[in-house]
């Protein structure tokens, strides 16, 4: 049995869902689809009116055999939602998605079923139209990270390209395959590739993306940002030889550069910002940008 996984959150699921039913029908899989919506009312995102629309929208999945939508009143987080979908689900076969992503690929799920490994990865590809978010920083950097997202630069490092588009057996996944612990944003996916690493469980990573084409404005963008590198810092011994960036930090402090950085962050983070914010943002002024942080708030955590 084939379990599809789909935590939502402030978004609707409605095509991917209805899409991923057909391709199951048509695949004549055995198969369910669990949506579970991790606390959109409880959010500080968005107006309750307009989540609530939402989760009224995503109601129709309901209608479709096969087809779960659980409504959680309290946000748990990107780990615990996805150990409560597991929790919920019957397969063999556990494929996760986030829901907010679109899907223009007809042979999505039979391409799954026909692959065999302990660990499938499909990848994700960048959607949208570039006239319309060519000012938008996170488009503009998953368009400059596609070259590394390909099938041959995902396998040549397969425990670290684990984003959510992946499809894993039940007896490797375990019951609580994410790390609780990170209850804020950013880096789950990395401790789950490392924990598969230890195990030596087989990743085999395919061309069968999913479709990223709505990116959030580049304030929240920004702001999930610094907040993935505060995960980061909170989790550096754990995610030791898992991050460039990481790795990049430790090497400025072996070589007692850090104050140099510190300075820097407090004389260009604010023009550095505005640039990122603005409607031309730069993707190796945000590299830079992350750097300075991670090691700002490094020194000041510390």
């Amino acid at each position: 049995m084939l379990s599809i996984l789909l935590p939502v959150y402030n978004c609707s699921c409605v095509a991917l869902v209805t899409e991923l039913h057909r391709q199951c029908v048509e695949c004549k899989a055995d198969f369910e689809i669990i949506v579970a919506d991790d606390g959109s009312l409880s959010g500080a995102i968005g107006t309750n009116a307009a989540c609530q629309h939402l989760i009224d929208e995503n109601k129709v999945i309901e209608h479709l055999k096969g087809v779960r939508y659980i409504i959680r009143e309290k946000n748990v987080g990107r780990s615990a939602i996805r150990n409560f979908l597991v929790s919920q689900s019957k397969g063999e076969k556990i494929l996760f998605i986030d829901g907010d992503l679109s899907l223009d690929n007809p042979s999505f799920i039979c391409n799954y079923l026909q692959t065999e490994a302990d660990v499938v990865v499909g990848g994700i590809a960048i959607g949208g139209s570039p006239d319309r978010w060519k000012g938008n920083l996170r488009y503009c950097y998953e368009r400059k990270c596609e070259t590394n997202n390909t099938v041959e630069s995902r396998q040549s490092h397969p425990y670290q390209h684990l984003a959510t588009n992946l499809l894993v057996q039940r007896s490797v996944l375990g019951e609580q395959p994410y790390d609780e612990n990170i209850s804020h944003y950013g880096y789950e996916d990395v401790l789950l590739g490392k924990r598969f690493q230890q195990q030596q469980v087989h990743v085999r990573h395919i061309d069968n993306p999913v479709l990223f084409c709505d990116f959030e404005d580049n304030a929240s963008y920004l702001a999930k940002t610094e907040e993935a590198l505060r995960t980061l810092f909170a989790f550096r011994k754990e995610l030791k030889g898992y991050s460039r960036l990481l790795d990049k930090a430790e090497r400025i402090e072996t070589l007692h550069l850090t104050p140099f950085f510190i300075i820097a962050y407090k004389q260009l983070s604010s023009p550095i910002k505005n640039c990122l914010l603005g409607n031309k943002p730069n993707v190796f002024w945000f590299n830079v940008y992350k750097l300075l942080y991670y090691l700002h708030y490094a020194k000041n955590a510390i």
